[in-house]
Parts: structure tokens; sequence; C-alpha cells
């Protein structure tokens, strides 16, 4: 699987705020007090890459030694709609 222009935007973005994010009953992540602009596919995406992990029962998620050691200076990260 590819990673598409989306996926590493929405990777850079957790990257910029600590790597680690929890997901409210909404599904929604938020990570340094910021909500994702992010689709929770978005993230499943990226964990089948193994540049993300789910852990605590799926509840949070962070940025795997992988998605640390893409290199992201060219991408813009995920902006709110």
């Amino acid at each position: 699987m590819s990673n598409t222009v989306s996926m590493l935007a929405a990777l850079k973005w957790l990257r910029n705020r600590n790597g680690d994010g929890v997901f409210d009953r909404n599904h929604v992540l938020t990570a340094a007090g910021e909500r994702a602009p992010i689709m929770r596919s978005t993230w499943s995406k990226l964990e089948k890459a193994g540049l993300v992990e789910f852990y605590l029962n799926r509840r949070r998620l962070r940025v795997t030694a992988d998605g640390l050691a893409i290199d992201l200076a060219k991408i813009s990260e995920s902006e709110p709609a």
C-alpha cells in the first residue's frame, strides 16, 4: 500500500502535536489540545501502513518509529475544511 498525500498530511499533523492523541466519544482524535481535521479511516490506513499504532483499547493513537522516520518536509499538514 502506498502512502497517499492525505495520509502523510495526517501523519504530519499528529507529529506536529507530540505524536500522540486520544479519541473522543465522536471518534475524533485530539492531540496537544487540538481536534484533528482527519477522518478515523485515515488513521486506520496509517495503522495498516505501520506508521501509527492504536493502544489502550484503540482509544489512543501514537506515531511509530517508522512514522517518525518518514521525511515530511515537503508535505503540508492536514487543515480544517
